[in-house]
């Protein structure tokens, strides 16, 4: 008798492991942010972007008058772009090595280590001459992030605008998979001629005040597998150890019955 509830024992042991094996990974990656208490954060350290060399810039100019713009337009289709293009060619103003962009009736124009609105208010002050009442937008062409590895839809991102968090560009991504590394998230960050390497971790509050927490124009985000996942490559963790649980449990049945028996 004691034998037969020894067994039980050495059952329900045996089945209560294997499922918190199985579980305990995932549940885990789904925590985030767990010590975090109501409240609020202040806003008002949010990074400006700086206009760096080998950047693209797209720039459009308007006026309440439109026959002032059409000279632009003309000087645009001269260099062979589309007249509904920004100004400049259609892939927009790349920043030269020397850290100059270079526009019709204007000629080079300062940009590296200016801020987007400091550039528009030069080259609006610039054109004075030519249309008075310029309106000028300035953005960046290539705000473009690259997520890969554990995330669901790896891919390079394009943003439309100019800050982007990563836990926005992972939203993008569709989010971590079951098997994500996330508390060591690899930033690569490339800028005047300088590579970055940093590693955060999105399960930590101190996150937000992470200077990799808002992006850079080509940044690349790498989350890395949990060791777990190498048990994976062949269907779940039942499935791979179905070849030694079978026998097992069979054996066990088996012992059980001939307890019951005697």
């Amino acid at each position: 008798m004691r034998y037969k509830y020894a067994i039980y024992y050495v059952m329900a042991f045996f089945v209560t492991a294997l499922f918190s094996s199985c579980g305990g990974v995932k549940y885990g990656q789904m925590l985030m942010f767990d010590t975090v208490e109501a409240g609020q954060m202040n806003l008002d350290s949010l990074p400006v972007l700086i206009i760096q060399t080998d950047d693209i810039l797209s720039i459009q100019v308007s006026s309440r008058n439109p026959q002032t713009v059409v000279a632009f337009q003309v000087m645009r289709e001269t260099a062979g772009a589309s007249s509904t293009a920004a100004l400049g060619t259609p892939e927009g103003y790349r920043v030269t090595e020397q850290g100059y962009i270079y526009m019709p009736f204007l000629g080079q124009v300062k940009a590296e280590g200016k801020t987007l609105q400091e550039l528009r208010e030069e080259i609006a002050n610039k054109l004075v001459d030519f249309i008075p009442d310029a309106s000028v937008q300035v953005r960046f062409v290539n705000f473009r992030v690259t997520l890969m590895g554990e995330v669901k839809q790896p891919n390079t991102y394009i943003i439309p605008n100019e800050r982007l968090t990563i836990l926005e560009a992972i939203g993008m991504a569709g989010d971590f998979t079951d098997y994500a590394r996330r508390n060591s998230v690899l930033v690569v960050r490339e800028r005047n001629g300088v590579r970055e390497f940093a590693r955060v971790n999105t399960q930590d509050p101190e996150l937000f005040n992470s200077p990799y927490f808002y992006l850079s124009p080509n940044d690349i985000v790498y989350v890395e597998p949990l060791k777990a996942k190498q048990y994976a490559t062949r269907g779940d963790f039942i499935d791979r150890y179905s070849v030694i649980l079978v026998p097992f449990i069979s054996a066990i049945t088996v012992l059980i019955i001939n307890t019951r028996t005697k």
